[in-house]
């Protein structure tokens, strides 16, 4: 907050000589702000587009307010704003402006539109409602507290049973979100089996450690619930509906270690809120399509010389730092590339 305060954050940022040169870029996560704040201290005219209400991508409606507080991004971006950058919200590329025509607009174009196609499940009863994806249901909790405050949602799921299918970052962040906003019940299920406490012998320092760890959310789901919050080695088989498409229930039944599912082990659960947290499988092609991108290099440099890709829609889901690493790179790579068109 002091570097805020004493605009050492702001003067870090201005600009250099404008070279009248334009980038666009399509995706306001880490990746497209890391770009634009990059590209704009060099001194060229930024402009960022986002297809959601609001900018930050990741960080604004995936990551929750009680671990990311919504006014700490909104900061920055109101910052990179002052210091030049454009941000166009509400505008998707292919659909509100076509590839085209962003591309004769600007000299680059840098697509940071993260990896944000969710892992399905697909079995029977998928199309009941209540059976969700977790980053779905972590963007409507954010904007419910953005628009409405924390109080005013913590009776949301008063009553409900909420069942989270997947671990991770994201799983824990659907538990303390469902806990906050007063579920009766929570239940975390993972198909693979349970860790140990400790390193075992194949798994030496100083190897990332393979041990059992357990997060914010199902610790916090525990104390306030008083009860076992995850359980291993569970495959949800089935979503059970009542007449109206509503879901009730979820059938279960657990797997060995080749996941293979062991008889007289089928269970019924009460639920009225499935969240699907299985991860995510890439980025949505439909852009790279768009903008002929068939290739994508080491360099965030593509097939097609005037576009960059970075971030998540490069290398996959992966950490924040990494995509903050990744858009600063692609800007300076988009610099060397400009500066020497006017050298030719």
């Amino acid at each position: 907050a002091t570097a805020f305060e004493n605009d050492w954050v702001k003067a870090s940022g201005l600009p250099q000589e404008a070279t009248g040169f334009k980038v666009a870029i399509v995706g306001s996560g880490p990746a497209g702000l890391s770009a634009a704040w990059r590209l704009n201290q060099l001194g060229h005219q930024v402009t960022v587009y986002e297809r959601s209400d609001r900018f930050g991508g990741l960080l604004m409606y995936g990551i929750p307010n009680m671990k990311l507080d919504k006014d700490v991004v909104q900061r920055r971006i109101d910052l990179m704003a002052e210091l030049g950058v454009t941000f166009v919200a509400n505008t998707e590329i292919g659909r509100d402006l076509s590839a085209e025509e962003l591309a004769a607009q600007y000299d680059r174009v840098i697509l940071a539109t993260g990896a944000s196609v969710p892992r399905d499940l697909k079995i029977p009863g998928r199309e009941l409602t209540g059976v969700q994806f977790a980053v779905d249901y972590l963007t409507e909790a954010t904007k419910d507290v953005l628009k409405h405050g924390k109080a005013a949602t913590s009776k949301k799921l008063a009553g409900k049973h909420v069942i989270v299918i997947g671990g991770g970052d994201t799983g824990n962040d659907c538990i303390g979100s469902a806990i906050r906003q007063g579920a009766a019940s929570v239940r975390q299920l993972e198909i693979t089996p349970q860790l140990p406490l400790t390193r075992t012998d194949s798994n030496p320092w100083p190897e990332y450690p393979m041990t059992a760890r357990t997060g914010y959310g199902q610790e916090e789901a525990a104390e306030v619930l008083q009860t076992q919050v995850t359980y291993h080695g569970v495959s949800t088989t089935a979503f059970i509906g009542a007449e109206r498409g509503q879901l009730i229930a979820i059938e279960t039944v657990s797997v060995d270690q080749q996941f293979q599912p062991i008889p007289g082990t089928e269970q019924v659960i009460k639920a009225d809120l499935v969240l699907l947290a299985m991860g995510f499988v890439g980025a949505e092609t439909q852009l790279f399509d768009a903008f002929g991108v068939r290739e994508v290099y080491d360099d965030y440099t593509t097939n097609n010389e005037r576009v960059l890709v970075a971030g998540d829609a490069k290398r996959g889901p992966s950490l924040v730092i990494w995509a903050i690493r990744e858009g600063r790179l692609a800007a300076e790579k988009v610099d060397q590339a400009l500066r020497s068109l006017v050298y030719q």
